[in-house]
């Protein structure tokens, strides 16, 4: 069973509070990263987003569960602004999991 999360249904179309957006990730995806084949994070809807937001959802994520959970993790509805705030997060997660950006 693939696990499939609205982003703006949970947050709104703006996205500000990466606290919140840490939150959310160790509640609600983290505990199904193990059980599911596919996460899906669909972002339809949201117009902006920051980058502490992104950063503790999507670096975070890869930071806990090491590069390999990108193969799992589906990012759907995104806009062209969204997609390079998580084109960045995936390198920040990758670089801390490198040991060249300290947490």
């Amino acid at each position: 069973m693939n696990l499939e999360l609205s982003i703006r249904e949970h947050f709104g179309s703006h996205l500000a509070d990466g606290a919140k957006a840490a939150e959310f990730r160790l509640g609600r995806i983290d505990p199904y990263v193990e059980i599911c084949p596919q996460i899906i994070l669909d972002f339809t809807g949201v117009r902006n987003a920051n980058s502490s937001f992104i950063n503790a959802l999507v670096a975070g994520l890869i930071e806990q569960h090491n590069v390999s959970v990108l193969k799992k993790v589906v990012f759907k509805g995104c806009n062209p602004s969204i997609q390079v705030l998580i084109q960045a997060a995936v390198e920040l997660g990758v670089q801390k999991i490198a040991g060249r950006v300290n947490a």
